[in-house]
């Protein structure tokens, strides 16, 4: 039986574990009792600033154990928390302060236009604070309000409620079989949904979230490991590549240590993968299917399934799985030949989209969340992802998945980057072609060999294209639309 918050999972360890670490830098650390009463100080602080329950509070992501001291204090207060990106712009800050209702943003930037009350200011004060002594919001209340990056389409705010945040929580807890004493890196950003989840697991699980920001200074990462006693990671696929650039096969120094690591935000190159699973042959790997809006809803241990291509895993602990017809009817499971439109519910599921009554009713339908992803259940119960319906290529009827070609082209050895796509054709409606980014020794009739040796001929490329790099997010998805304009132009 899970509590009604992450709040109360925070104080409850603040009183059973009292000294055990909760959150930790490089140069400073926070035990659960600290950590509790740090967050009640806060509380205190911030209401003498002016800031009351109900209020719609923007805060700048730092990254650190104070940025999370103030998120989580602002819960506790019973404010709808609105995390944005440390990097975003004055204009953008004033922007979503508009389009949120926000009194203010806590950021030691000023920003013309708009409240702002400094992190550093926050923390100082806390300092000298009593303890404040409030209630703790309930489970339906609203825990954040989380922003979408807004790569397919304009960016769009999530609203979430705290038994939503618990529900995914418990995902990725059950999901990684994660043990008590639990020490997780998370470098990825708090502002966004995966970082912000990872956290709130740990919390739940009474571990320890060790924070990084980002893996430019890949030193600090192994300093992490040894000093905290890391035993898992929770990381993007663009993560692991930098891992793997800025220090070849160093994380092997550590295949005792690490008890599992979990990857999502993006999917993962079967090359990157296959090195993983070599380097690391003790440590359970996870890849998780999910989004803001019903996150974890899906998981794959990797390191001890077959490869099936396509395969997300199976349906977390605290989500359901719907399949529809593009009418909108319930579908029985979907099948190869005929994927149907994947929808997820439980508890896991948001509230709905920021004043966005119209696009909330469209995509939480039953309340199930409605996907653009196309897939089906297979014999095992496992999920196998096709791809999303506006990127599925139909060349001459026949239906190709450009994520299946690209994890496979990336299996040979000469490809430094890969995507699949398609430009206009007069008698096939749409011509399959591929983006490719050449290593040294690359030779173009023997990749398409490799190619033809393993793909069925309809969805062999008809035109390879060369180019200097392959538009992504900062999280390592393939941008479809940039990548077609630039087979397009290219042709």
């Amino acid at each position: 039986m899970y509590k009604q918050t992450v709040l109360h999972y925070i104080q409850e360890y603040a009183q059973t574990q009292p000294d055990t670490l909760a959150v930790c830098e490089l140069r400073k650390t926070v035990t659960y009792a600290e950590y509790w009463s740090n967050i009640r100080k806060t509380a205190h602080a911030l209401r003498d600033m002016g800031i009351c329950r109900g209020d719609h509070v923007m805060i700048r992501c730092t990254q650190n154990i104070d940025y999370l001291t103030v998120f989580t204090a602002l819960q506790y207060m019973q404010v709808l928390v609105v995390p944005i990106e440390k990097s975003t712009s004055a204009e953008r800050a004033v922007e979503i302060g508009q389009r949120v209702d926000a009194a203010c943003l806590i950021s030691d930037k000023p920003v013309d236009g708009i409240k702002c009350i400094s992190q550093k200011e926050i923390i100082t004060r806390m300092k000298d604070e009593s303890e404040a002594e409030l209630e703790l919001p309930g489970e339906e209340d609203r825990s954040m309000l989380l922003f979408t990056t807004g790569t397919t389409g304009s960016s769009k705010g999530v609203v979430m409620h705290h038994r939503g945040d618990v529900g995914i929580a418990g995902n990725v807890i059950e999901g990684t079989a994660m043990k008590k004493g639990n020490v997780e890196i998370i470098p990825m950003p708090l502002n966004h949904s995966f970082g912000i989840r990872r956290y709130q697991s740990d919390m739940v699980n009474g571990g320890t979230v060790c924070l990084m920001d980002g893996m430019v200074f890949i030193g600090t990462l192994w300093k992490l490991i040894e000093k905290y006693g890391v035993t898992s990671m929770a990381i993007s696929p663009a993560s692991l590549g930098m891992i793997f650039h800025l220090s070849d096969d160093r994380i092997a120094d550590y295949a005792d240590q690490l008890d599992y690591i979990q990857i999502g935000s993006a999917p993962l190159a079967e090359s990157d993968k296959e090195k993983l699973l070599r380097l690391l042959p003790h440590t359970r790997l996870y890849n998780f299917y999910g989004s803001s809006e019903a996150g974890c809803a899906c998981i794959l241990e990797f390191s001890g399934n077959g490869n099936k291509t396509g395969c997300i895993g199976r349906p977390t602990v605290n989500s359901v799985v719907r399949f529809s017809d593009d009418e909108g009817n319930v579908v029985t499971n979907g099948s190869p030949e005929s994927p149907a439109l994947l929808s997820w519910g439980g508890s896991i599921v948001m509230e709905g989209y920021y004043n966005d009554p119209e696009l909330t009713a469209e995509t939480i339908v039953d309340g199930y969340v409605r996907t653009k992803d196309l897939a089906y259940l297979d014999e095992d119960g496992d999920c196998i992802l096709v791809g999303r319906a506006d990127d599925v290529i139909n060349y001459g009827g026949s239906k190709i998945s450009p994520a299946e070609i690209e994890d496979l082209a990336l299996g040979y050895e000469y490809i430094d980057d890969v995507a699949y796509t398609s430009i206009k054709d007069p008698i096939t409606g749409e011509l399959p072609v591929i983006l490719v980014v050449q290593k040294d020794g690359y030779e173009e009739a023997d990749f398409e060999g490799f190619l033809a040796d393993r793909l069925e001929s309809y969805k062999l490329p008809r035109k390879y294209i060369y180019v200097e790099s392959i538009p992504k997010t900062f999280k390592g998805s393939v941008l479809r639309k940039e990548v077609r304009k630039l087979a397009e132009q290219n042709v």
